[in-house]
């Protein structure tokens, strides 16, 4: 019997084909990724009482979360044009315009009509700003990442450090300390990681870490331009849990500089946005039913998911925040709204949704 030779040439294509999978998707996505419109409302940050809700062209919504009504909407204070992501630091509020040539600006939270500071920042697709305990950084997407220093009176120090840790950095996440950076990371082709950066002072550095890659995040669905990667970190202690393409992964961080991937709770549907508040963790997921997951952690820091709420099929979420039990969701174009605890169903039983150890 005449043996079938499969020519060389044909294996090496098919090699190279299966190789080039994720590089291919990676680049239809990135060209094809959606952006939010002119006025949605996307990213949020909440203080006491109010949430600051960035609206893109039409600036800063506030919104008074013992009412549910709109307090004020402040347009975008000249030279910015949008505001794209914003932050909440020691009585401070941080706006991004993350569309070039890029804009941080500072507001009393007292007074947050009237900005205290503005600065020019380097920013591409995908810049985040985070602030904790006297630092702000601003992430820069494919541009660089800048760090700086802000004082009692919220004005901008002069000096900035600069980062590249790959690609770009998507996103950023301070910790509440002020001492360690999670930065979202594109490292190469369709690779993604989270990279540890210690934030020193006195003189004030930026000083790497480690690096985790995580192999379900890239491109996927439920993100937008200018201002949000599906790659999203919050931190609690040394620990890191972050919403990505596969779902929630919990990161042990207490060693930077190795840092370990002990949990992850996997789903079909990508995960887009995280909140902590106290001991639970809610979770923004996309896909055609998208939703939100609640989960309880546990002593070990360990998530558990207790309970779920979701939106109408098709409904296209962009974040979420948390006001005591309530949770506020941001809805692009649908404006946002308020979900009390009651609007969650809960699991039964509860403890049949642990997620998987690494």
């Amino acid at each position: 019997m005449k043996r079938f030779r499969v020519p060389l040439t044909l294996i090496l294509l098919v090699l190279l084909a299966m190789a080039g999978h994720r590089w291919l998707a990676l680049g239809w996505n990135a060209w094809h990724y959606p952006a939010a419109t002119a006025s949605a409302r996307t990213q949020v940050a909440v203080n006491e009482s109010l949430a600051f809700i960035a609206a893109g062209a039409d600036g800063i919504e506030i919104v008074d979360l013992t009412t549910h009504k709109r307090k004020i909407l402040l347009p975008p204070a000249a030279p910015a044009d949008r505001i794209d992501d914003v932050a909440v630091a020691d009585g401070w509020l941080f706006a991004l315009d993350a569309t070039p040539p890029g804009y941080l600006m500072t507001f009393s939270l007292a007074r947050p009509d009237l900005p205290i500071a503005r600065v020019p920042v380097p920013v591409g697709p995908f810049s985040g700003v985070s602030a904790a305990a006297g630092v702000v950084v601003v992430s820069g997407g494919t541009s660089q990442l800048t760090l700086r220093e802000y004082d009692r009176n919220g004005r901008l120090g002069a000096e900035v450090i600069t980062a590249d840790f790959g690609r770009g950095q998507p996103d950023v996440a301070v910790r509440p300390d002020g001492r360690m950076a999670a930065i979202s990371t594109h490292t190469f082709g369709p690779d993604f990681a989270i990279t540890f950066a210690e934030i020193q002072r006195r003189p004030l550095r930026l000083k790497p870490q480690g690096q985790l890659a995580l192999k379900n995040a890239g491109f996927t669905e439920g993100g937008f331009k200018p201002a949000h990667f599906p790659l999203v970190a919050v931190w609690r202690g040394d620990d890191v849990y972050v919403a990505d393409g596969g779902g929630l992964e919990m990161i042990d961080a207490s060693d930077p500089k190795n840092p370990r991937l002990p949990l992850s709770d996997p789903s079909p549907t990508p995960a887009v946005d995280a909140v902590m508040a106290g001991g639970e963790l809610d979770v923004l997921r996309a896909g055609p039913y998208p939703g939100v997951v609640r989960y309880r952690l546990d002593d070990s820091g360990a998530p558990i998911l207790y309970a779920t709420w979701r939106l109408p099929a098709g409904s296209r979420a962009a974040a979420i925040a948390r006001h005591g039990a309530d949770l506020l969701v941001t809805e692009h174009e649908r404006d946002w709204q308020i979900v009390p605890p009651g609007e969650f169903s809960l699991l039964h039983p509860f403890q049949s949704t642990s997620p998987n150890p690494q």
